[in-house]
């Protein structure tokens, strides 16, 4: 959305958190007190999450805040109810706040305030696509825990050139319930959202008279005299600091390098024309690119190149997703003249040595039983989403959680019972239920377009009869009275719905397999992936990474064939032969199913498959083995590639 062309005397701050840290809407509303004891006439605190709950109205309420309660209230789609000092706005119906912001602009007496409370996940989109115009952040971060992702946080905002402040502890219980009825916190909490209003928006506010400057400037010798006594003390404390926060920057960045280039190392070295794949990354290049992301980071936080080194721990494993980073800084401060001794006015210098580590892997908590959908029978082939454990179109989902969170506030909760089915699937529901009038036959069916939702409970009928449209969803049959059908965006089972994205060189839109796949294995991988509801890209991606599609493949601890099943594994799942493709294949598919519905998790399946459950279902995570770690990530990286699903490997700091 582009911004609005003009908003005379209008300041807009953000507040957000990061990592697991908590508590950034009391701090936006205790900014909100203070601006308005500072003088600001109207002050707006606004809750930007889709499913921010409508704020509740109090009897006690500035004249300011009814004021604004009422030239808010005409715009459409808003919650608005004045409490205290404040007035608070949420959007309604699941709609989202910029969608109202417009009118809402042109609502807004002026000059107003807007403290606008954004979850974690909308922080980057808005300070990448800045449409509220915002000038200053304040980001709520556990500094022990999150340190470099609030360093991270800080930097991209000033290069917004917005003015940052970071609040490492929240608000006490008392003082945040005063803050969100939009009264002054009191105490301690009062001063301190004083003084994070006045490093946001500048020293002088609203309402401020420029009495106090005199009073500052007398006072300004003693602080300054004061700050040089303690340099010498704290200036080596400052720099190791300061040099630690490069390399976990550093180390940070080298490792996104990895990340985001991963697709492109596991990218097939050549075309299946023959010729070089463009996108394709040697390893030694990949490294080479992850260094110079190091090297760039250290430099844009002031240590220079000689002094930065950069490694890869465990290289040999492939793929190589771990860097560490070492600072070696000399610190040179100035400590306060001396006249009694000279010499203890000299200029000092002490070394700093930092070192940070970090890794990307998968979080164990990526739920998904199939990323995607494969087109059989002319369905829906692209990306899934799940709602409440079932798949749909994302656009689907996105429509749901609005009309969920609808039923919610009308007192409902919605229930879905089913969702996209494949044509397989369709066909033992038919054979169950044969009847055409309740249950389509295979080929027929809207629910294989991944846009059609059975809706419950019973309860609910009526609410849905009326609201559902509103959501883009239309009943289908008169006699059905819980099924709903998404109307807009692509129409279901159209070219446009099932479009899917390119990846580096290896997707191909032929049977949704990527074109690594040999032309020999993918019926086999189709079918297999089908009867078992498992994507076909998770089973292509494995049986690359186990056997490069090599029937006649045995490893040295023993396992054998084209999905490399242990001769155990493989009686369990009715696998007499090994080394016979078709039957190889459809095992892996039985087994990827089984796991991924014990651990209803991609990631944990993957490891599972390698390092046997028992592993996996002690820890609930993906165990520390070098080979099980390296073998899920290839995997993961060859699927997004193969423009399969938006793999999400996480970065952290490791040391």
């Amino acid at each position: 959305m582009s911004r609005p062309s003009s908003r005379p005397r209008l300041a807009v701050m953000l507040t957000s958190s990061v990592g697991t840290a908590a508590g950034s809407k009391p701090l936006a509303a205790a900014i909100g007190t203070a601006a308005a004891g500072a003088g600001w006439p109207a002050v707006l605190v606004a809750d930007l999450a889709v499913d921010a709950p409508a704020p509740r109205p109090t009897v006690l309420a500035a004249t300011a805040a009814r004021e604004l309660e009422s030239a808010l209230a005409e715009v459409d789609g808003l919650a608005v109810a004045a409490r205290g000092h404040l007035c608070f706005v949420a959007a309604r119906d699941g709609a989202e706040l910029e969608d109202r912001w417009p009118a809402l602009l042109a609502a807004l007496p002026q000059p107003a305030l807007a403290v606008l409370n954004l979850p974690p996940p909308r922080l980057a989109l808005e300070l990448e696509s800045p449409w509220l115009g915002a000038s200053a952040l304040l980001l709520r971060a556990d500094l022990g825990r999150d340190r470099s992702l609030a360093a991270l946080g800080v930097r991209t905002a000033r290069r917004r050139a917005m003015r940052v402040k970071v609040a490492a502890r929240p608000l006490g219980r008392i003082a945040a319930r005063r803050a969100l009825a939009g009264l002054d916190p009191g105490g301690a909490a009062s001063a301190r959202a004083g003084r994070l209003l006045r490093g946001l928006a500048g020293t002088r506010m609203v309402g401020e008279s420029g009495q106090a400057l005199p009073a500052a400037l007398a006072m300004g010798t003693t602080i300054l005299f004061a700050a040089f006594a303690l340099t010498a003390i704290g200036g080596a404390l400052t720099g190791k600091g300061r040099a630690q926060r490069a390399a976990d920057l550093a180390a940070i960045s080298a490792v996104r390098s990895m990340r985001d280039d991963l697709p492109r190392l596991l990218a097939p070295p050549r075309l299946p024309s023959g010729r070089s794949n463009p996108s394709h990354l040697s390893q030694p290049r990949y490294l080479s690119r992850a260094r110079l992301a190091a090297l760039q980071a250290g430099r844009g936080n002031g240590v220079a190149a000689p002094r930065l080194r950069v490694s890869f721990p465990g290289a040999s494993a492939f793929p190589p997703l771990r860097a560490r980073v070492t600072v070696r800084a000399q610190l040179r401060f100035e400590p306060p003249r001396d006249a009694a001794d000279p010499r203890r006015g000299r200029p000092r210098t002490m070394p700093v040595l930092a070192a940070a580590t970090a890794e990307a892997s998968a979080p164990g908590a990526w739920t998904g039983m199939a990323p995607s959908a494969s087109g059989e029978g002319g369905g829906y082939a692209g990306p899934l989403a799940y709602r409440q454990g079932r798949p749909m179109r994302p656009d689907v989902a996105t429509a749901f959680d609005r009309l969920a969170s609808s039923a919610r506030r009308a007192g409902l909760r919605l229930v879905i019972a089913s969702a996209f089915r494949s044509d397989a699937e369709q066909a033992r529901l038919f054979a169950a239920h044969p009847d055409p009038r309740w249950v389509a036959p295979p080929g027929r069916s809207l629910h294989r377009c991944a846009t059609e939702l059975d809706l419950g409970p019973p309860a609910a009928y009526g609410w849905l009869a009326a609201n559902a449209p509103r959501f883009g969803f239309l009943r289908r049959y008169s006699w059905e009275a819980w099924h709903f059908g998404y109307s807009r965006g692509s129409p279901p089972c159209s070219r446009a719905a099932s479009a899917r994205p390119k990846g580096d060189g290896s997707s191909s839109a032929a049977g949704g397999l990527p074109s690594f796949v040999p032309p020999r294995f993918r019926r086999l991988i189709l079918r297999s992936a089908s009867r078992w509801n498992v994507s076909t890209g998770l089973l292509s991606a494995q049986l690359l990474a186990e056997s490069n599609f090599n029937p006649s493949a045995v490893s040295p601890a023993g396992a054998r064939g084209i999905a490399q099943f242990m001769p155990g594994t493989g009686r369990a799942y009715g696998l007499r032969n090994p080394f016979d493709a078709a039957a190889a294949i459809d095992a892996q598919a039985h087994l990827m199913s089984d796991l991924l519905r014990r651990f209803r998790s991609v990631p944990l399946a993957l490891a599972a498959y390698n390092a046997g459950p028992g592993a996996v279902g002690s820890c609930r995570c993906v165990p520390g083995y070098p080979e099980t770690r390296a073998y899920v990530s290839r995997i993961l990286g060859l699927m997004r590639g193969a423009g399969e699903v938006d793999v999400p490997l996480e970065v952290r700091l490791v040391a």
